[in-house]
């Protein structure tokens, strides 16, 4: 299994309350999967996770839209298996100027074939 980390940034619009995470270094785009209502996440011609969508953000993570304008913490793995695709991520949200960790995991069926790979994520500094 592949293994590679990446530091990501941040993009987030507060009008449709959507996040935007992709890898620092560019990348030549796949495709895209959605993993259950509300997450895309995007493939580069290798088939290595590059970005994730969150849609609905704020009421995903169950913060406040300002929260989602800060810098915020990420430490994150996607491993894709023969019959899964699983993310693992803990979210770090400024609220109240206190640190909210926040867990978000989420697991869908690798229907699509994709490669076995594990990758870890982290922010990059603003």
């Amino acid at each position: 299994m592949v293994n590679k980390k990446f530091l990501m940034k941040k993009d987030y619009d507060a009008q449709s309350d959507v996040l935007y995470l992709r890898i620092v270094p560019e990348y030549k785009y796949q495709e895209s999967i959605e993993i259950g209502d509300s997450i895309i996440l995007d493939f580069d011609e290798d088939y290595v996770p590059v970005a994730l969508e969150i849609l609905d953000a704020s009421k995903l993570f169950n913060v406040k839209k300002y929260s989602l304008r800060q810098d915020i913490g990420l430490d994150m793995q996607i491993r894709i298996k023969k019959d899964s695709i699983i993310i693992e991520a803990k979210f770090i949200f400024l609220v109240h100027n206190k640190e909210q960790p926040t867990p978000f995991n989420i697991e869908t069926d690798n229907d699509i074939n994709l490669p076995l790979k594990e990758t870890n994520f982290a922010m990059a500094s603003a």
